[in-house]
């Protein structure tokens, strides 16, 4: 298919002319999630389940285990009951048993932080989370350990708790965005693919801060590239575009449609202008298909999801990582030395 351009639904600028994730929106999932310039990508374009690339600076968790730490007890109280219920949905969809959530104590996350899942909640509807087990990076020594950022509100994402919390889990096995996979866009936003969707960058509720202080050529091309939207600060659109090579993940599977069940798939309205409440989607359409049919609020994993985090966890094959800050990894005693004169540099926090 071609990628359909609707002028009625581009800003002016783009017409004259012709998002770096962590995990998402600013209304949804903060744009922290991902850097081109830090993770590893397989230039694979068979379409399926978007996953990372498993490699040196990226691993999954150590025996299908996630180990993780509420930030405190009100953090646990608050997010507890809907979080389970989120691993419960994995679970009812097929994930097997052997897939397991282990919380530990405060000492144990103070002392092994690079091998422990932070859970934190905010009132400000960000959610956000580390894919699979980074390792540190002395480009960004800020950051100590795979982290889970949730809030409580059910105007954002797929405007349900549960669900939400169980696409941030998607994030922690390792699974990317599914609309981010760059099979399933065409020109001018990804070099090859097949063009299934039209992406209404004006409709994005960071939009009008965004165009306000930058030029017209600069907000087109944000609205059509992830490098650029990244280093504009547009979260919005970097949540949503497609992943350049040079990115950090691997799709496999061939044939058929992008997987429009999939929980790791925005729904239209995510990010989009205009009123939200749960089971109320009054938000601007952000993405469409080309047909223009809307994307739905998917509140449960898909089969596919489920098989994206398998191919990441085969059984009996979930060896400990061997991450570039491992004492084990060969190469950890030179990115010390560079870890520790970068955060001398920068300062630490």
């Amino acid at each position: 298919m071609v990628l359909l351009f609707k002028p009625a639904l581009w800003s002016l600028s783009f017409l004259a002319l012709i998002c770096f994730v962590h995990g998402g929106h600013n209304s949804w999932e903060p744009s922290t999630r991902f850097n081109a310039a830090q993770d590893g990508v397989a230039a694979i374009l068979d379409k399926r389940y978007f996953i990372i690339e498993v490699n040196e600076k990226q691993r999954t968790w150590p025996n299908a285990e996630i180990k993780y730490c509420f930030k405190d007890a009100a953090t646990k109280a608050l997010l507890l009951s809907d979080l389970q219920m989120a691993k419960e949905k994995w679970y009812a969809q097929g994930l097997p048993n052997r897939f397991k959530y282990t919380e530990v104590s405060q000492t144990e996350l103070n002392n092994n932080r690079a091998r422990v899942l932070l859970i934190t909640h905010n009132d400000a509807g960000r959610l956000a989370t580390t894919n699979g087990m980074r390792a540190l990076d002395p480009a960004d020594p800020n950051y100590r350990g795979p982290t889970m950022q949730l809030s409580n509100r059910e105007d954002v994402g797929m405007l349900d708790k549960a669900a939400n919390y169980a696409h941030e889990l998607g994030h922690a096995w390792g699974l990317l965005h599914e609309h981010q996979n760059p099979a399933w866009w065409g020109p001018p936003y990804a070099t090859a693919g097949f063009g299934e969707f039209t992406f209404n960058c004006q409709n994005l509720r960071d939009y009008a801060e965004v165009a306000a202080r930058l030029s017209p050529e600069d907000l087109a091309q944000a609205c059509i590239d992830r490098n650029a939207a990244a280093a504009a600060k547009f979260s919005g659109a970097a949540e949503y575009l497609p992943v350049r090579f040079g990115g950090l993940g691997e799709s496999f599977g061939f044939g058929g449609d992008p997987d429009m069940a999939s929980i790791m798939l925005y729904p239209s309205g995510a990010g989009g202008l205009g009123p939200a409440a749960r089971n109320n989607d009054g938000r601007m359409p952000v993405l469409l298909r080309t047909d223009d049919s809307s994307i739905p609020r998917n509140l449960d994993p898909s089969t596919k999801d489920v098989e994206g985090i398998l191919r990441l966890y085969p059984e009996g094959q979930t060896p400990d990582p061997k991450l570039l800050n491992e004492p084990s990894n060969p190469k950890s005693g030179k990115f010390r030395t560079l870890y520790n004169r970068l955060k001398k540099d920068k300062g630490d926090c």
